[in-house]
């Protein structure tokens, strides 16, 4: 059987062309990104037999909206031998095996080995994604991939099109704009020029990695404010804040106060479309005031008949939350003047929390009749932000130094002091 398709030369067509063992394409929007990807996808899958090919959006639903019925135009009925709706996935003749992905959840790509895998819109993609699971899951095929996407900044995506640009380790890269696809009527691209803002311009049409502009925490410096984890004294008092979801992600910190309220957040939970009896346990830990997001107490869930909230959830499973401070705007300025006075600290095991921080930033500010909307928060990747946000705006008034006189230890005095010295500790004891 022969299956044609189409692509524009000679940009679409020398990427698809390109034998280099990892492809990096970046291109401005409607280049024709994903009908090169299932391209590549289908006639990779029919090089051979028994093979396995992934597409892998940021998330599942993206990849159904986008890719799933593109997918399916694109592969004729006869050569299907099954087909899954809910989990995507196409089995072929000769044991071919074509499947969408998100990379939302990405714990559940784990699995046996690829022959290719196609990450679309990989700037919106964490950076372990590739390095931790797709990457070994391409070794003992010997498999190739190939990273699409538009910039979000100079990310994970820039540095694979300068390894790319430097054919460094099996990399090879190209970037195209918008304009760059014959089929883009010219004054279409103009207009959008006129009408946008001119670094949102460069980086979705003519696909520039623009700098970040906008960040809410400047203030946050990765030298400044993130530490080696250390010894937690057990008399600190330790907060923790939740920004729960029913499904998605549910992010937790942990953090201790000093004796000078300076916060130090030592632990983070941060994972996907998981209920609360399989995060409590993960999260669970004597002695912390929690925190929870205040919109997790609208009765949502229902349950034998019954609605609950996911407030009413966690305490159910032990969890004795209350609810946060929720002023973003407010909380927003208070973190900041606490990166700003050095009082926010962050083990570096906190990645999750340390990414978002690096990337936290505002909307774009749009124009309308009334004037310019008000900035607001982008709203994507910002679980573990919110956290810390709450932990900032909720947390106890600071403790009190305890300032009583030290008795040397091993002294008599020390021996019959000893438990109305432990009583007397600062620990609980608020100005």
């Amino acid at each position: 059987m022969e299956i044609t398709y189409r692509l524009h030369k000679p940009n679409q067509f020398q990427v698809f062309s390109d034998d280099a063992r990892f492809v990096v394409l970046v291109a401005g929007r409607r280049f024709g990104k994903t009908t090169l990807a299932l391209v590549k996808l289908i006639t990779t899958a029919f090089s051979r037999e028994n093979t396995r090919s992934w597409y892998i959006s940021p998330s599942y639903r993206q990849s159904e909206m986008i890719a799933w019925k593109m997918l399916q135009d694109m592969v004729p009925p006869e050569v299907i031998i099954k087909k899954d709706e809910t989990r995507l996935e196409m089995t072929l003749i000769g044991n071919r095996e074509l499947a969408l992905k998100g990379a939302d959840n990405y714990d559940s790509l784990r699995g046996a080995g690829l022959h290719i895998a196609i990450l679309d819109e990989f700037a919106l993609m964490k950076p372990n994604v590739w390095q931790e699971i797709i990457r070994p899951m391409l070794t003992d095929t010997k498999g190739k991939a190939l990273f699409i996407g538009t910039p979000q900044g100079k990310n994970a995506l820039w540095e694979l099109y300068l390894k790319g640009q430097k054919h460094e380790d099996g990399y090879s890269s190209y970037r195209f704009k918008t304009i760059d696809n014959p089929y883009i009527d010219p004054i279409e691209v103009e207009e959008a020029k006129k009408q946008m803002n001119e670094r949102y311009f460069k980086q979705e049409y003519e696909a520039s990695f623009e700098d970040y502009t906008g960040l809410i925490y400047p203030e946050f410096s990765y030298k400044c404010h993130v530490i080696s984890p250390k010894y937690i004294d057990k008399t600190f008092t330790r907060i923790g804040a939740i920004d729960p979801a029913i499904s998605g992600t549910t992010a937790c910190l942990k953090a201790f106060i000093d004796e000078d309220g300076n916060i130090t957040v030592y632990g983070e939970y941060y994972d996907q479309n998981k209920r609360v009896s399989e995060i409590v346990p993960d999260i669970k830990e004597n002695d912390i005031l929690w925190y929870i997001d205040p919109a997790s107490a609208a009765k949502n869930v229902q349950r034998e008949g019954k609605l609950y909230s996911i407030f009413d959830e966690y305490l159910e499973y032990g969890i004795y939350a209350s609810p946060a401070e929720n002023d973003v705007d407010a909380g927003i300025n208070r973190v900041a003047e606490f990166f700003k006075k050095g009082k926010i600290k962050i083990f570096s095991t906190c990645k999750n929390l340390i990414y978002e921080l690096e990337r936290y930033h505002w909307s774009e500010e749009r124009e309308t009749r009334t004037g310019i909307l008000k900035p607001m928060p982008f709203k994507s990747v910002d679980h573990a932000v919110d956290c810390l946000r709450y932990l900032v705006m909720s947390r106890p008034i600071k403790p009190i130094k305890d300032t009583s006189p030290k008795i040397e230890k091993g002294s008599v005095a020390y021996e019959m002091q000893k438990d109305e010295l432990e009583a007397k500790n600062w620990k609980g004891k608020y100005q």
